[in-house]
């Protein structure tokens, strides 16, 4: 049973459709990459799945429960996208990280050693076992990012849904994100991220979904550099990343190929914005 099915998924914005009937489906265990180019759709999707905006047609279900009556929460781990971990209070990490905890206690009750412990291992999923005291204004951007990711995993998801976590962030935090997904994936947890990129994360991804003008134009193996071919006799080996990707249109990303196309629209063209 998938513990995410998206059906015929439309978002509108001011009358205008930003998402535009998608189908995505994403099984236990599995981590699934949401991609595209800027205003493609992807964050309001994630948007859409975490109940932060309505859907104008369509319908999700979240482990097999239709959205609205949905109310285990606490089932899903959500990591916005950084617009400052603290949001102005001053807060430590471990204050920040302990919000995660907040759907398992009953509200207005103390914190419970199991909240406490779940803090604690979040704190070192991310390595940030030693700031646990530091004010979050006082950490770095990377250092701010991985507070978030260690909030929505004190939470204990069955279901990790990040919007774009490893925009901005230094090589070590992007490090810190792929061991996570690991673990996560390897304990039989389900993730869904908007990335640009996949950088670390390559090697652990199952699918790539892509979104153009709102549609899903690739729904499959994961994108590989420009000169990889799949390996013919292991379809879903993971690729890995040529030495010398080729530059992408801004001069910057690497080139991405695909597989199968839903949209019938190739790489290039899903680069160039065609």
């Amino acid at each position: 049973m998938p513990v995410l099915n998206v059906h015929g998924a439309t978002v509108s914005y001011g009358g205008r459709a930003v998402v535009r009937g998608v189908d995505l489906a994403v099984a236990p265990g599995e981590a699934v990459a949401l991609m595209g180019a800027n205003g493609s759709g992807k964050s309001t999707l994630i948007k859409a799945v975490a109940g932060l905006v309505p859907l104008a047609s369509g319908a999700i279900e979240l482990f097999d429960t239709p959205q609205k009556r949905f109310r285990q929460w606490r089932r899903i781990g959500y990591v916005p996208q950084r617009t400052g971990a603290a949001s102005g209070v001053p807060s430590t990490a471990a204050e920040v990280v302990s919000q995660g905890r907040l759907a398992h206690r009953l509200l207005g009750m103390p914190a419970r050693r199991a909240d406490r412990t779940a803090v604690t291992r979040s704190l070192a999923e991310v390595g940030l076992q030693h700031h646990a005291h530091c004010a979050v204004d006082t950490l770095s951007g990377g250092q701010q990012q991985r507070v978030l990711i260690a909030r929505a995993l004190a939470t204990d998801p069955e279901l990790l849904i990040m919007d774009e976590p490893t925009v901005g962030v230094d090589a070590e935090t992007q490090a810190a994100l792929a061991a996570v997904v690991a673990a996560r994936v390897d304990a039989g947890c389900a993730v869904l991220l908007v990335t640009h990129e996949l950088g670390p994360l390559t090697d652990r991804l199952d699918r790539a979904v892509v979104l153009a003008d709102g549609r899903v134009v690739h729904d499959g193996e994961p994108p590989r550099p420009v000169g990889e071919h799949a390996d013919p006799d292991h379809q879903h080996a993971h690729p890995h990343p040529s030495p010398d990707p080729h530059p992408g249109p801004d001069g910057a990303a690497p080139r991405i190929t695909f597989g199968t196309n839903k949209g019938g629209h190739g790489a290039d063209e899903f680069w160039s914005g065609k």
